[in-house]
């Protein structure tokens, strides 16, 4: 790596980790209503188990009361782990926000379809954005999820929605760029405050040609948006994309804009993609 790639790197990951201790205590907010099932892969058999990762699906009672129709699914993709929590941001008994609540509450208020959450906590590499989830396997993590939730709920691969926050974009060679390139096709992707370097648009721009790529951002965190934009839709229109690629600014909340952007942007993208029938 060149000496203003390690520095940017440096940069990244410093401006990523401040971002994650920024993240405020939330108020007391009501527990899950839903099913929680977890389950383990140890990655022994690509010989890496350095990519190891905890999952956790969650079944809202929606899902459940109707076990037998194929429901999406949306893979949530953590970012940068300061703490090396277990199922980081989906109830790790930490500060950070619990997206299960968040998708009780987009359920019960008939927002989306009723639909699957499942998520991996990675607790190792997991301090610096660009080793994040290195080598994840979309497929693979898919493929974990049907067997942990079998008999409980039916996951449609047709309408896989990836969503990567901060850290989990970041990497080139694992996160949500190498989730976009399996033999899996998402419905969408959904990028939320990542790092928008823009060599990292050449990575997103070999996403599958049908898949939405949606990136929002937030200004509290200085970035190259203008530039990274213009290569993903160069490069992207290059390879025949007939999905939407947006890169679009969304305004979040402070105290941590970086946080409360996460919980707007689920809820501006989500209902585009599986609305409530």
């Amino acid at each position: 790596m060149s000496r203003a790639g390690r520095a940017r790197f440096a940069r990244t990951a410093a401006l990523l980790c401040i971002a994650t201790a920024a993240v405020t205590t939330q108020a007391l907010a009501a527990p899950p209503v839903g099913t929680t099932v977890d389950y383990e892969y140890d990655a022994t058999d690509v010989g890496h188990p350095e990519w190891a990762w905890q999952g956790r699906a969650y079944l809202h009672p929606s899902v459940t009361a109707t076990s037998d129709q194929p429901r999406p699914v949306v893979v949530f993709l953590h970012g940068v782990n300061s703490r090396f929590a277990r199922h980081y941001w989906m109830g790790s008994g930490g500060d950070e926000p619990d997206v299960r609540v968040w998708f009780d509450e987009l359920m019960a208020s008939g927002t989306i379809e009723p639909a699957v959450l499942a998520g991996p906590s990675a607790q190792q590499a997991c301090t610096l954005p660009q080793a994040l989830f290195t080598g994840f396997d979309l497929d693979r993590f898919l493929d974990r999820t049907v067997r942990a939730i079998r008999g409980a709920a039916v996951v449609d691969l047709s309408r896989v929605i990836v969503v990567g926050h901060s850290g989990a974009g970041c990497n080139l060679r694992g996160g949500l760029i190498t989730a976009l390139r399996g033999s899996t096709i998402p419905k969408a992707a959904l990028a939320v405050d990542v790092c928008l370097d823009p060599y990292e648009a050449s990575g997103y721009a070999l996403a599958q040609v049908q898949t939405d790529l949606v990136f929002t951002w937030q200004s509290s965190w200085r970035r190259k948006v203008r530039e990274f934009d213009r290569r993903l839709a160069q490069e992207s229109e290059a390879r025949g994309a007939r999905g939407t690629r947006i890169v679009q600014e969304l305004p979040a909340e402070r105290p941590n804009p970086h946080e409360a952007i996460l919980k707007r942007s689920l809820e501006r993208w989500l209902p585009v993609w599986i609305p409530a029938r």
